[in-house]
């Protein structure tokens, strides 16, 4: 009975420092990650953004994607400004998460227009001002079609 005891407290003790360190883990991982899952931060970034995103076609022309495309940029992409990224918005997760989730867009989008012949590939040119620094300039590019 006694080392069933033992065995039970011994088994209580295991998952519980089991279930810290792994909650530790998803701390300390969350400041490598850009989208800060897990990762606690008392006051979050006071940054901005906004974008002008091209269609680079097969000649060389760089076209908006609000100028007669036959898709719509709003309709294909959503949530936390990218539906709209030519207005200043918020970096709600910050400025390497919100160019993560701009860089997945894109490749989404040049990846899901299959009628769209002409466009080699779409391209962003990112404006971003993090914590009231100077503002910085990014172009980020989507796969090649």
């Amino acid at each position: 009975m006694a080392r069933v005891h033992a065995l039970r407290r011994a088994l209580r003790v295991l998952t519980i420092a089991g279930v810290w360190s792994l909650q530790l883990g998803f701390v300390v991982a969350a400041y490598d990650n850009p989208q800060k899952h897990f990762g606690y931060q008392p006051f979050s970034e006071s940054s901005t953004w906004e974008a002008t995103i091209v269609r680079v076609l097969r000649d060389g022309r760089r076209v908006d994607v609000r100028d007669g495309w036959s898709y719509e940029w709003g309709a294909m992409v959503r949530g936390r400004g990218l539906d709209r990224p030519w207005h200043e918005h918020h970096a709600a997760s910050g400025v390497d998460a919100t160019l993560e989730r701009l860089q997945a867009a894109l490749d989404w989008v040049a990846t899901h227009t299959p009628e769209d012949t002409e466009t080699r590939y779409l391209e962003a040119e990112v404006r971003t001002v993090r914590n009231r620094r100077p503002m910085r300039f990014h172009v980020l590019r989507s796969v090649e079609r």
